[in-house]
């Protein structure tokens, strides 16, 4: 039997805005530790989150609902944008209406958010 990946997580702030790298597997025995982080990242008000996903293997529900309330934390004129998603992650975001929603944003790849940033409104 496989052993789960552990959730592993790096914050920057290389584009002047929080930026979480995650990888791993975001489950039900790891959302609290990316949680904590988030939580803390947002105390400063940012306008936007950013949460690189790349290395991110699985995500399950305890995960979504994690991004579902991150999302409403922020619908007062923040945002989320998840970058480099997998497909999977992508799926699961777009079949739930996680991606309708005002507040989050997919970035395709590192390269796209300093664009991304610069059309933000102030």
């Amino acid at each position: 039997m496989a052993m789960s990946a552990p959730l592993d997580t790096q914050v920057s702030y290389r584009f002047g805005v929080p930026l979480v790298y995650v990888g791993g597997e975001l489950d039900y025995g790891s959302a609290d530790h990316l949680r904590e982080i988030i939580d803390e990242e947002l105390r400063s008000d940012p306008r936007v989150l950013l949460l690189e996903l790349s290395r991110l293997e699985y995500m399950d529900s305890r995960g979504l609902s994690l991004f579902f309330t991150t999302v409403e934390r922020l619908k007062d004129g923040g945002l989320l944008g998840v970058v480099s998603p997998k497909p999977n992650v992508r799926r699961l975001a777009e079949m739930t209406g996680l991606a309708d929603q005002r507040a989050f944003r997919f970035i395709e790849d590192l390269d796209a958010v300093p664009a991304f940033i610069a059309e933000l409104p102030e």
